[in-house]
């Protein structure tokens, strides 16, 4: 398995577009509650359990209509305040052609005995004339990550969308939503295949904090992984010439069917899934230095995020009936020098 820092790096680049006043303007038809506002008003809970595979710690399960239904599918994971809230972005499954769109759950992990949790879903300001509108988000949400108050979410195809956690809004009828207010638009010069924008994860590789994005890719394909390194002050991709962004590094052939990714320093983490019904993989290395641990994690296994940067991360499971929200002590995993 190669390790490449390839030449086609400056060939993949992004470029950040930023539209706050269109959130401000919807921002005038309801009440700004941002994320603080939804930590006070969780009204679910989810249930302590079990949660098979061996690297998987004791977790929680959603409340019974989240757990079964199928029309909703987890996948993304990121942390905030401390580790101590995780926020697990959901796909709605097209029916007849339209969807629910994509939302993000809230979840309060700082009281371990009783955690609850919160739908917020994400929105697209569209200016109408005079008025702005709304239209629902329709992405994958392969993968999530904060910087600051700045939500990544991964867009498979367009790039990274981006949302202010400041920004949630409380509409007059109770639900909670979260407007788009930027894009990462990815550019790819002739030559090179565009990144599908798979999973996120946000850490410091050697003390520059970055962003690293990946590839879900099944036999015959070779995927990758890049990372973006990111402006301390904005949040957002480091620009150079003419606006736009170009990864340090691009590592390609890379593990098959990730599924999530978490770095820190020189460590990477990776969960792979292998089918519904057969448990997940964990790697933990490096880009062309990766150790796998086989059937170590439940079955469908997505996103990862660090509670404890280099130590314990956290991941969910996607199908119905066998949805997971657990801690990985990854310091258990790393071999030893």
């Amino acid at each position: 398995m190669g390790d490449a820092r390839v030449s086609t790096a400056g060939r993949l680049t992004l470029r950040t577009t930023l539209r706050p006043r269109r959130v401000a303007s919807l921002a005038r038809r309801a009440r700004r509650v941002g994320l603080d506002g939804v930590l006070a008003a969780l009204d679910r809970e989810a249930v302590p359990c079990p949660v098979p595979g061996t690297a998987a710690g004791p977790g929680y399960t959603w409340a019974p209509a989240d757990a079964d239904d199928p029309g909703w599918m987890p996948q993304g994971v990121a942390t905030t305040r401390g580790g101590g809230v995780l926020l697990v972005a959901w796909y709605s499954r097209r029916r007849r052609g339209r969807t629910a769109g994509t939302r993000v759950t809230v979840v309060d992990l700082r009281d371990r005995d009783r955690v609850r949790y919160r739908h917020v879903l994400l929105v697209r300001p569209r200016p109408w004339a005079a008025v702005t509108g709304a239209g629902r988000v329709a992405v994958h949400a392969g993968g999530l990550a904060v910087v600051g108050d700045l939500l990544y979410v991964a867009d498979t195809v367009r790039g990274v969308r981006l949302f202010g956690l400041d920004d949630v809004l409380r509409m007059p009828d109770g639900t909670d939503v979260l407007p788009q207010t930027g894009h990462l638009h990815q550019r790819v010069l002739p030559g090179t295949a565009p990144l599908r924008w798979s999973f996120l994860g946000v850490g410091r590789v050697h003390g520059e904090l970055s962003l690293v994005a990946g590839e879900y890719g099944r036999r015959g394909t070779r995927p990758r992984l890049v990372r973006h390194a990111l402006d301390e002050v904005t949040g957002l991709p480091v620009a150079g010439a003419r606006g736009r962004a170009r990864p340090p590094q691009v590592h390609a052939q890379q593990p098959h069917r990730m599924q999530g990714v978490a770095v820190h320093d020189d460590l990477w983490v990776a969960t792979s899934s292998t089918g519904e019904g057969s448990p997940g993989d964990l790697y933990v290395g490096a880009p062309g230095a990766f150790r796998r641990h086989r059937g170590v994690l439940p079955t469908g296994p997505e996103d990862l995020a660090w509670s404890v940067p280099g130590r314990v991360a956290w991941s969910v499971t996607e199908w119905p009936g066998r949805r997971w929200v657990f801690p990985i002590d990854v310091a258990r995993w790393v071999r030893p020098d």
